[in-house]
């Protein structure tokens, strides 16, 4: 009766410790866990160049300068078509000159001054030259209209086709500026891209390598909680000498549980090494390794 009355208990006793140890040990894989993953996030941190934001902040400036470039280009491109059109409006504009004919003068005046109400002027940017569109549109073309030539006249004729004249030696300057300005602009948005790809490649190999670095010490931290997690683990699997302690017990004076034991630790009268769940890190699908 006695040794039933043991066996009952000493596989009850099992049975709870077992349970027991296993919360205890998913507190522990918790615990673990949640440390791990703050040495990876840590160690991310840890990881990334000291240089690499001042490469970002020069790049962020290099590719401010060369914005301002491209918008530059663009209306550079705009100029030189409007440029294009209005040489065309004061050739035909010589031509009704030459004929006398004030109808087609005065019209193709206006589509010359429409032309250059559309020219804007570039900014002043490092390297580009003066082009004259300012004082284009301060000025205007300088031709007056064919009444105020009298165009009927040799002598209007005259003065309106030397105004005209005048006028087309300003615009091809401009326009001879305007593509030298386009190919000054070119090669500079070019250098600028040139120094931001190679801003670029310094950054990505900076990159790689603080988190190639990184890789290697989260595969340590990894090994390092599962080897730790395991030696706990075995720890716990001692659990089944509860019940070969209770079946040996004869009275209550029997031996106490050996120190150190799993056990002890969860009676409490161990005077070993405890393994407090607060201070143990875990291991689980939460780890996180991304660097």
């Amino acid at each position: 009766m006695t040794n039933s009355l043991i066996n009952s208990l000493a596989n009850a006793a099992a049975l709870g410790a077992q349970n027991a140890a296993q919360f205890r040990l998913k507190l522990i894989g918790q615990q673990i866990t949640t440390q791990l993953n703050k040495k990876i996030a840590q160690l991310k941190e840890q990881s990334q160049d000291p240089t690499i934001p001042l490469l970002q902040q020069q790049a962020a400036t290099l590719n401010q300068q060369k914005t301002a470039y491209d918008q530059a280009l663009t209306q550079i491109g705009n100029n030189g078509t409007t440029l294009g059109d209005l040489s065309i409006q004061l050739a035909n504009l010589a031509n009704a000159a030459a004929q006398g004919d004030a109808a087609t003068f005065d019209q193709t005046l206006s589509a010359a001054n429409t032309d250059v109400s559309i020219l804007q002027p570039v900014p002043p940017l490092a390297g580009l030259l003066p082009d004259g569109v300012n004082s284009l549109l301060s000025n205007g073309l300088g031709i007056q209209s064919s009444a105020t030539y009298n165009l009927s006249t040799p002598t209007g004729q005259a003065q309106a086709s030397a105004d005209i004249q005048a006028a087309q030696s300003f615009i091809q300057q401009i326009a001879s500026t305007n593509t030298t300005n386009q190919e000054i602009g070119s090669s500079i948005s070019q250098s600028f891209q040139g120094q931001l790809s190679a801003i670029s490649d310094q950054i990505s190999n900076k990159q790689i390598s603080g988190l190639t670095a990184a890789a290697t010490q989260v595969d340590k931290l990894n090994q390092q909680a599962k080897t730790e997690f395991h030696l706990i683990e075995l720890q716990f699997g001692n659990v089944g000498q509860t019940g070969s302690i209770l079946s040996n017990a004869q009275n209550a004076n029997n031996i106490a549980p050996p120190p150190g034991s799993v056990i002890s630790l969860l009676v409490g009268n161990s005077s070993g090494v405890a393994l407090p769940v607060a201070n143990l890190p875990l291991l689980g699908s939460n780890v996180s390794t991304s660097a």
